[in-house]
């Protein structure tokens, strides 16, 4: 019986890009088509999840946490690869960053420890706690930021649980969101113009 607290534990989990993740998995645990299995799984998911057996004794569990579980967590909209509680579980994700960016460039990442709220989260890594995106840029996303957050009774988003915006190696994962919101608007606009088209030809 898989634990969700046991998720909800940052030390348990490792954030990682599917292409890495898969291209490196891969060899380990010798299953030679990954990549393909886990965009066949994202494609079309089932509750439960997948097992995949690979030829060296291993096998791995692919499954979405926002699907097998009632509750949300932090990116639970995301595939996930699970091994059982000894080992880290991956949250993976698709990066669209451009070929020439490193991995290990300043500009994804600073920490303001002088601020006076510093850290703005509680029960957090302070020295893994990137302050880059001070005011997350995932909030208009409202549902679908893929956060650990909760509305109130107002109807205000309350995010004060969620480290997403915050994790160290979060800039891609963040990014890759951004491009996608924007590229649905955009298409909502263009629809929305194309209906007013529409209206004054009538």
């Amino acid at each position: 019986m898989m634990n969700l607290n046991w998720f909800k534990n940052p030390d348990n989990v490792v954030y990682a890009d599917i292409g890495e993740f898969a291209d490196n998995f891969s060899k380990e645990t010798g299953i030679s088509n990954l990549r393909d299995e886990i965009e066949r799984f994202e494609a079309d998911p089932v509750k439960e999840g997948i097992i995949l057996k690979g030829r060296r004794r291993t096998s791995i569990k692919l499954f979405i946490p926002d699907m097998l579980f009632d509750e949300h967590i932090e990116m639970g909209e995301n595939v996930w690869v699970y091994m059982g509680e000894n080992y880290e579980c991956y949250c993976l994700y698709q990066s669209e960053q451009s070929d020439d960016f490193s991995a290990d460039e300043t500009f994804k990442y600073f920490s303001h420890k002088k601020c006076e709220y510093f850290p703005c989260h509680s029960d957090t890594d302070k020295e893994g706690f990137n302050c880059l995106f001070c005011y997350c840029p995932l909030y208009p996303m409202g549902k679908d930021c893929g956060g650990n957050y909760a509305y109130l009774d107002n109807g205000i988003k309350d995010c004060s649980q969620c480290k997403v915006p915050h994790r160290k190696n979060n800039y891609d994962y963040i990014m890759t969101k951004l491009r996608k919101f924007h590229n649905t608007l955009t298409d909502l606009n263009e629809i929305d113009n194309c209906m007013n088209i529409f209206f004054q030809i009538l």
